[in-house]
């Protein structure tokens, strides 16, 4: 595993899953459904997905020197992920995130050493990005971010952004160094409304675009994506799932595909969020971030049995 098409920079972390029937009020006990410990971390299940359907992707990140560190470099390897820049922090803890589902829908709680276990510039090793197409991040940790995108760009390597709200909440002054040097932004709703002061997903859309990023795809859950570039604006529908077990990770099922369709396939753009949007809806049918994430062959044949147009 030399070659990398993808490089991701970012967060890994342990999900603590538990499916509650309502969330408890204060000083109130309820019986979980069920609990779980899965691998995860936006950036991680991204690569993964990435890697499910036959993509090279690897890992810029670090976990802590623990057993759930040991945990996520396993499933990395066994996921075929490269963990050649992913760096264990001896005296950090790996982060662990908790995760409540109610009737399928998801509310996260982030580790606080999600910001304490990181990369450092020292540690950064320039090749894991001249290699690749794409650098893929989240912008969690600032500076190395900063760092990886100047390397990115001097190299013809293509910029993705994931943003999230919790980040964007730090404003678009702070961020914009960024954010403007990005081929592609991928917010969800809310980010994409925090970081420009909107009121809706299509004004979001058309200030980012305004402001010179080419291409912003708004993640809009289980209305699908609105997809913007400088020449148009259209709503990319999800496909009707019924049985929604559990929607953690649908997002970074989304955007390890379309990365892989876009950027790797070299399909378009609305064909690329179609694909995605399949990925999505089968993701979301198992729980766990990753378990429901599709191979290719799953795909395919989602789609040959929901929208026979995707092959015209």
């Amino acid at each position: 595993m030399n070659q990398i098409d993808i490089i991701g920079l970012g967060e890994v972390v342990v999900d603590w899953v538990t499916e509650i029937p309502h969330f408890p009020k204060p000083d109130e006990k309820i019986n979980a459904i069920s609990e779980n410990i899965f691998p995860g971390g936006v950036t991680a299940n991204y690569l993964v997905a990435v890697a499910r359907l036959g993509g090279k992707s690897g890992f810029i990140g670090a976990v802590g020197g623990d057993p759930y560190g040991d945990l996520l470099i396993s499933d990395f390897n066994k996921e075929n992920v490269n963990t050649k820049w992913t760096f264990i922090k001896k005296e950090q803890k790996t982060p662990v995130n908790f995760i409540f589902i109610v009737k399928g829908e998801k509310s996260i709680i982030q580790s606080p050493h999600m910001l304490k276990t990181k990369v450092e510039i020292s540690d950064f090793d320039e090749f894991s990005i001249i290699n690749s197409k794409l650098l893929h991040t989240t912008m969690i940790h600032q500076e190395i971010t900063e760092k990886a995108i100047e390397i990115a760009k001097k190299n013809n390597v293509n910029v993705s952004i994931d943003l999230e709200s919790q980040i964007a909440q730090s404003g678009w002054n702070n961020l914009k160094k960024m954010l403007l040097q990005a081929d592609i932004i991928i917010p969800n709703k809310e980010g994409a409304k925090s970081i420009t002061n909107s009121k809706t997903p299509k004004e979001a859309a058309d200030i980012l675009i305004k402001k010179g990023i080419p291409i912003v795809i708004i993640t809009m859950g289980s209305k699908g994506v609105l997809l913007t570039t400088k020449q148009y604006q259209k709503m990319i529908p999800a496909y009707n799932v019924k049985n929604i077990v559990d929607t953690t990770g649908a997002g970074d099922t989304f955007n390890g595909a379309f990365s892989l369709a876009y950027w790797i396939k070299k399909w378009s753009l609305e064909k690329s969020c179609k694909y995605a949007n399949a990925a999505s809806a089968l993701k979301i049918q198992q729980l766990g971030a990753r378990t429901g994430m599709p191979n290719e062959k799953l795909i395919t044949k989602f789609l040959k049995e929901n929208d026979k147009s995707f092959f015209d």
